[in-house]
């Protein structure tokens, strides 16, 4: 038995826990812990400073402007306005009376030369008319001939009675109604060519009213409307489908155009008549049109506070025609077509930095702003100033740069959009953080 009991305290002085490996074990447990307390608090930390430095340091807003591609005449304009083209002849022709159309022989778009028939009435009924106030005529002829065999006639019977008077072989009597009868056939005869003249009258009244029917071109010009078809009725005057159309064709002279805008009366002392223009139409985006002031209406819009002003374009061309919407740039003084057609890089005045010998803008790109150098030539027009190399168009540089401060340097590397990215419409800030 006691050889048993020391065999059984043998096996469970081996059953006994190691109190070193479980300390081991505690303190590596602590150790992570307190490298990742420690990594916790370096991010909360880092975050905060930063927090902190942007409250405290706030890094600079600066506006963004693009640089533009455009012409020296857009450059320099003094007054922009926007109107639509018009032609300065332009009428809406119609009929002396009313009919119904028997034919229009021109389309839109169709050219025709003073004279040219634009339209036909319905006249039958007119033909008819004619032909009978002709009829007529003839007769009036017949009636004309007849009176005059019958003066004659009445002549030569008073001749013979007053040689027979004479001769103491007529009578007295016979003679009165010989004379008689001659002054009848007179007034008859004199009846008879006025009762011609009459109906002549009437073929030329038939003939003029036909003549109404056709509608001719007034001037040289192009078809810009058909007012009406064929098969409907017009009215001179006609208001509406309930009165009948009032015009059959518009006509103008595209030859012949100019813009009617209007002008804020404050910028009237800036315009005068003569002054050059150039003439931006919508449709036509590529094409700067010359143009020249032709006339300031003498008479002011209290309502609106404008007046009204007249351009005329001086060098049209097949694009363009009636109602198309147009931009008038007023500019300060007589330029060369040529020159005023020349288009060039321009950029904010603002953004240009440094000295006459070196110059540069900061230029926005890929969320960086970088110095670049530039050099720019002839004077500034409406805060732009025209530039040689360095930026072709449509690339963004910033307008009254703050000053390049450490706090700037050092964030270099934090490029980025500032939160409070639109204050107003059409304008960008970033973080100013440009790195040379």
């Amino acid at each position: 038995m006691s050889t048993k009991a020391a065999d059984l305290r043998g096996e469970l002085s081996a059953l006994k826990i190691d109190r070193t490996k479980a300390r081991q074990t505690s303190w590596s447990m602590r150790l992570v812990g307190l490298l990742l307390l420690l990594a916790l608090l370096a991010a909360f930390g880092g975050g905060a400073y930063w927090a902190l430095q942007d409250r405290l340091f706030p890094v600079p807003v600066v506006k963004l402007e693009l640089v533009r591609i455009m012409t020296l005449g857009q450059a320099s304009a003094q007054l922009t306005a926007t109107g639509y083209l018009e032609s300065r002849w332009q009428a809406a022709v119609g009929a002396k009376v009313p009919g119904r159309i028997a034919n229009i022989p021109v389309e839109e778009g169709t050219k025709v030369k003073a004279g040219d028939l634009l339209a036909e009435l319905e006249h039958s009924d007119l033909d008819a008319a004619l032909a009978s106030r002709k009829v007529a005529v003839t007769l009036a002829k017949a009636q004309v001939s007849e009176a005059q065999f019958t003066l004659a006639q009445a002549e030569r019977n008073l001749a013979r009675e007053q040689q027979l008077l004479e001769r103491n072989a007529g009578t007295l009597e016979a003679v009165e109604q010989a004379e008689t009868a001659f002054r009848v056939a007179q007034s008859t005869e004199e009846a008879r060519i006025a009762a011609l003249d009459a109906a002549k009258s009437n073929v030329i009244e038939a003939e003029e009213a036909i003549k109404n029917m056709f509608i001719y071109a007034p001037f040289d010009g192009t078809v810009v409307t058909k007012d009406a078809e064929q098969g409907e009725s017009i009215m001179p005057g006609g208001m509406g489908a309930s009165s009948g159309r009032g015009s059959v064709i518009t006509l103008a002279r595209l030859d012949e155009l100019e813009v009617d805008t209007d002008v804020k009366e404050d910028y009237l002392s800036q315009l005068r008549k003569g002054q050059p223009t150039q003439v931006v139409v919508d449709a036509v985006p590529n094409h700067r049109y010359q143009g020249r002031l032709r006339e300031i209406i003498p008479m002011g819009d209290r309502t609106r506070g404008i007046v009204k002003v007249k351009v005329t374009i001086l060098d049209p061309d097949e694009r363009l025609f009636p109602e198309l919407s147009a931009t008038v740039l007023f500019l300060p003084d007589a330029k060369e077509p040529n020159q005023a057609q020349e288009k060039g890089v321009f950029v904010p005045v603002a953004a240009v930095q440094g000295t006459d010998k070196e110059k540069f803008v900061w230029l926005y790109e890929q969320d960086h702003v970088r110095k670049l150098a530039l050099a720019t030539e002839g004077e500034s027009h409406d805060g732009l100033i025209a530039i040689r190399g360095g930026l072709a168009g449509g690339e963004r540089v910033v307008v009254n740069p703050p000053p390049i401060s450490k706090r700037a340097t050092r964030s270099s590397c934090r490029n980025r959009i500032a939160a409070r990215e639109k204050r107003e419409i059409g304008e960008t800030y970033l973080g100013w953080s440009p790195t040379e």
